[in-house]
């Protein structure tokens, strides 16, 4: 047994006696498993269920091999609150289970750069403000700041938006750099043997050490790479690899130009060229506007989104590619990219030729302003260098004209992540990939194709929950519900809603609320809502109505209450114990080819020879729903039911087939009172009062 090895053994004894903690021997079977991949440079996909506790299955390896040979392992996951858990949990509880000695090990937590609040944002806003951060605040990160600083959630919004830290910034020449949060994480976990992060972190780390040159990274070189939620990454990669041209991003650029201007402005003055200096910030500041007003032209113009180009160039060939372009053969678009890239240079080159000849005269002054404005010229330069690469779309990608709530956009997407993640990722350091769900139909195929991933070792390791007693599935009569396609096609989504609305309604009376209903849509969530027929004493909160954070919160307190949900909770929420005792599956979540990544993936894996629905669509839901189910049973004392309304489940073939990604021996009912009898939920009725 290797040293490592027997540390790991030492750390789960210690867990095993202490009160509370039961032996789980495939808990420390994936741990050695990773130990394994540690120490021979190797790469893993693991499936490990709920339940298992693979934070420290993770957490106790990395720390041995960070005591026995100083290995750097990253620890990542997809959502900001699991990595938070990692921090504040079970990073604390894996350490205790070492020795004092052997514990002395560098740890850090490490978010991008915008969940950090700005001590420069916050001293112009306020100087009391900054006080109570460098008073309160360790790490300076965004749930951090609003507990201690306790304003109304509207309040706090407002104000975190204000005092977030930038995209850019002067780094070293700030002059609350040595109290930055954000960078002191930076160096801290450039030294750290444990870092805790996410995805994007991740991504953007990549991409760092891949663009520019002896660059390192935001991490410093690492040895392993363990990726929990590894079924979210390709969403994490398809964000962090994206170009947009946005509202948003055309404020940040007035934004970041706004601070070149009063940084240089002094020195311009000083040089007798305040006007010109003045003359060329405005120049900049009307091009911006100009295409902000164009922006919104166009996608007007257009009327809907349209696809602009495509590649692989077979790509713009497909029928349905064909049938999305956008009506003026992208020549608005360009013209509106190109003015403001061309804008960006020639305020950048402005800048640049100004400092130049500023050197000659103060030398010392002109130096620190160019290095203090360096990082905001190359953010501008970057970003217009990006505006042109929307017309030259490299892999597998695609740019189109559309909107993101009421703005318009331009945007580019890569939409096959499998080669950009071997490059970023996989070629680069030995892995670990984890996650409940990484296995359809018993295979890891899906994953491993539409990531790239060529691991050594494939285990899916079994739950410890036994859901024949714990769990049972709810599948309402047939003719109950109408099929959700056609009463969309037919136009009688009214009726759909009232009728899921009805079943919902007798759902949550029987169980005494104690829901997660999970929909697939914003419009059909409250389209159902409106239909629902419940007393004052079964409350619903609806995501949307609340803060993203608090109305999951107001939900585990209150034990009568439901929860209407969207996309973010079909995965990683957590209400653990009776407060969530039933999962309600409103719809199967299947995408449909209506926005342009989705057209150009359809037609990509078309022209692969394959069949969208099959390879895709239809896995992607299966995973889905393998999640959202999860949502259920947390605890090894947790009983529930889950129920999928759709009733295509059980009219169309496929439906067997996401029915056989549950657990299998759960038995299924088609009256929800016997279901409730079953699991022993007949007392759910004596809540309600």
């Amino acid at each position: 047994m290797s040293a490592a090895a027997q540390l790991i053994e030492n750390a789960f004894e210690r867990l095993e006696a202490r009160p509370g903690f039961v032996a789980r021997n495939d808990q420390i079977q994936l741990a050695l498993l990773l130990s394994d991949l540690m120490e021979g440079g190797d790469r893993g996909v693991f499936e490990a269920p709920t339940g298992l506790g693979k934070s420290l299955a993770a957490l106790v390896p990395a720390l041995a091999h960070a005591v026995e040979s100083g290995r750097r392992t990253v620890i990542s996951t997809y959502t900001n609150v699991l990595a938070e858990q990692y921090w504040r949990s079970d990073l604390p509880l894996a350490l205790s289970l070492f020795d004092e000695q052997e514990s002395r090990i560098k740890t850090q937590l490490l978010m991008g750069r915008q969940r950090y609040a700005c001590m420069e944002a916050a001293t112009e806003v306020d100087p009391g403000l900054a006080m109570k951060l460098r008073s309160s605040c360790e790490l300076g990160i965004e749930s951090e700041v609003r507990g201690a600083l306790g304003r109304p959630a509207k309040e706090m919004s407002g104000l975190w938006a204000k005092i977030a830290a930038p995209p850019v910034c002067p780094a070293r020449l700030c002059p609350h750099y040595d109290e930055c949060f954000y960078y002191n994480a930076r160096k801290a976990a450039e030294r750290a043997h444990i870092v805790i992060t996410n995805h994007s972190v991740v991504i953007q780390d990549a991409i760092m050490a891949r663009d520019l040159e002896d660059s390192d990274g935001l991490l410093g070189k690492f040895d392993f790479l363990i990726l929990d939620e590894a079924h979210d990454l390709p969403s994490a990669a398809a964000n962090g690899l994206e170009f947009e041209l946005s509202m948003p991003k055309l404020a940040s650029l007035l934004a970041v130009a706004g601070r070149i201007e009063s940084i240089v402005n002094s020195l311009a003055h000083r040089m007798g060229e305040g006007f010109a200096w003045a003359k060329s910030c405005a120049d900049f500041r009307l091009a911006v506007e100009r295409c902000q007003k164009g922006l919104i032209a166009y996608s007007l113009s257009q009327g809907s989104t349209g696809i602009l180009t495509a590649s692989p160039p077979e790509l713009m060939q497909h029928p349905q590619v064909k049938a999305s372009l956008t009506r003026d053969d992208m020549q608005g678009a360009k013209d509106l990219a190109s003015e403001l890239s061309e804008a960006c240079e020639a305020f950048v080159k402005g800048l640049h030729g100004k400092l130049e000849a500023w050197m000659t005269v103060a030398p010392d002054a002109a130096k620190v302003v160019s290095d203090t404005v360096r990082m905001y010229g190359l953010y501008l330069r970057e970003y217009g260098i990006g505006c042109y690469k929307l017309f030259d779309p490299q892999g597998v990608s695609v740019s189109y004209v559309g909107r993101s709530g009421q703005d318009a956009i331009l945007r580019q997407d890569v939409i096959d992540l499998a080669e950009p993640l071997r490059e970023l990722l996989w070629e680069r350091t030995p892995y670990a990939c984890l996650s409940a769900t990484l296995a359809l139909d018993g295979s890891f195929d899906f994953f491993l194709r539409t990531t790239g991933a060529e691991p050594s070792f494939l285990e899916a390791l079994p739950s410890p929950f036994d859901f024949g007693s714990q769990a049972a599935l709810y599948l309402p009569p047939t003719g109950a519900i109408p099929d959700p396609t056609v009463a969309r096609r037919e136009g009688r989504e009214p009726e759909y809603w009232q009728l899921v609305a009805k079943e919902l309604s007798a759902i949550i009376r029987a169980a005494g609320g104690r829901t997660l209903a999970l929909f697939h849509s914003r419009k059909e969530m409250e389209g159902v809502l409106q239909f629902m027929d419940l007393p004052p004493e079964l409350p619903i909160y609806m995501q949307g109505r609340y803060g993203a954070s608090t109305v999951g919160d107001r939900f585990r307190k209150k034990m009568n209450a439901s929860l209407f949900a969207l996309r973010s909770y079909w995965t990683g929420f957590d209400a653990p114990g009776p407060t969530l005792s039933v999962v309600a599956l409103v719809r199967i979540p299947f995408e449909v080819p209506v926005e342009p990544p989705q057209i150009a993936r359809l037609a990509h894996l078309q022209n692969a020879g394959l069949n969208a629905f099959a390879s895709h669509t239809l896995p992607l839901a299966k995973m889905l729903i393998r999640q959202g189910a999860g949502r259920l049973i947390r605890r090894s004392d947790d009983r529930g039911l889950i129920c999928v309304l759709d009733p295509r489940i059980q009219t169309k073939r496929y439906g067997e087939e996401i029915l056989a990604n549950l657990p299998p021996e759960m038995r299924s009912f088609r009256d929800f009172g016997d279901a409730l009898g079953f699991i022993g939920l007949e007392e759910a009725s004596e809540l309600v009062v």
